[in-house]
């Protein structure tokens, strides 16, 4: 039996289900996880959704969002664990101490520093999303699929896609896409509610972030700054600067965009995009973090200016291919 086979079985066999993703969830983690946990229970199975923190918008406006709980009763037994869309245990954060009373533990993900910690491993970087991946388990399983499902897939898809126009916007994920609309995913809708609609706190943040962008090494790197007295002054939370990150990518001549949150005085995050030859999550598995290929990140203990200094004498060595 292969990976997803076996998988496939232990959900069909086993009836008490904990489902978890990774700390700061994008729509893939938490679309993943409400789309399975659904399909789990409309089998006449037991579902618990768990996330490290409450969701914020955009993503507790998809559906079932408000099952999502996060405490649980730590001696809480469960036939299978599964974690969706996280390459370590250590990205689950404080959610963590609940993966303990299991028999399976299962994997599922598509990021290419994944390293196989479950006891069933279901991992393809050449994934579009762990969205597709699930899609996979849950029609080799035989769960029932609505448009509640279905919907919640296709924004993991079109999330990790950016709206099917990033280079992992493979046939396969347009299929499976396809076949989600065809079940009651409807694309204009998720894409209001997931995509497209902004707080005005996250455009005034926007604004100010968009004001410290600055070219480095002959204009192949473009750096974004966002600290926390920014998120002050907007009256924004962490979560209004998803997908930040791309406007410094967007730039004519830039090869790496870098987006720096300031998380704490002496600790900030760092989050990759590359447009076409540089693998991201090489370089950010040099500050022990990781990702894909064009998208990837890390987090540093230190001041942002500290940081920088470090994160440029790599990222500059990459690019010219001094590094060791």
């Amino acid at each position: 039996m292969t990976s997803l086979d076996r998988i496939a079985a232990v959900l069909t066999d086993q009836r008490r289900f904990l489902l978890m993703t990774h700390k700061d969830p994008d729509a893939d983690g938490i679309g993943s996880m409400l789309a399975l946990g659904k399909c789990l229970s409309d089998a006449g199975k037991e579902a618990t959704l768990v996330s490290e923190a409450v969701l914020r918008p955009p993503l507790n406006f998809l559906e079932g969002a408000n099952e999502v709980v996060t405490r649980l009763d730590p001696a809480r037994e469960f036939d299978a664990a599964l974690v969706l869309d996280c390459a370590d245990k250590a990205r689950l954060g404080d959610a963590a101490v609940y993966l303990k009373n299991y028999r399976f533990l299962i994997n599922i993900d598509h990021h290419e520093t994944n390293d196989y910690f479950g006891t069933l491993n279901l991992v393809d970087p050449t994934s579009s999303s762990t969205g597709e991946k699930v899609f996979q388990v849950i029609q080799t399983a035989g769960l029932p699929m609505g448009p509640d499902a279905a919907g919640n897939l296709f924004a993991a898809i079109q999330g990790d896609t950016g709206s099917f126009r990033y280079s992992n916007t493979t046939a396969r994920a347009l299929r499976v896409a396809a076949d989600l609309v065809e079940r009651g995913a409807d694309p204009w809708d998720i894409s209001r509610r997931v995509m497209d609609t902004h707080s005005l706190a996250r455009l005034r943040l926007l604004k100010l972030a968009l004001n410290t962008i600055q070219l480095r090494h002959k204009g192949q790197i473009a750096i974004m700054t966002l600290t926390r007295k920014m998120l002050k002054e907007a009256g924004a939370h962490d979560a209004d600067s998803d997908q930040f990150v791309d406007y410094p990518r967007f730039i004519r001549g830039v090869e790496l965009g870098v987006l720096i949150r300031e998380t704490a005085e002496d600790a900030c995050k760092f989050s990759l995009r590359s447009n076409n030859r540089l693998n991201a999550a090489q370089l950010a598995s040099r500050f022990e973090g990781g990702g894909h290929a064009r998208a990837a990140g890390f987090t540093y203990d230190g001041p942002v200016t500290a940081a920088l200094t470090d994160f440029l004498k790599e990222a500059e060595g990459v690019l010219d291919g001094t590094c060791d």
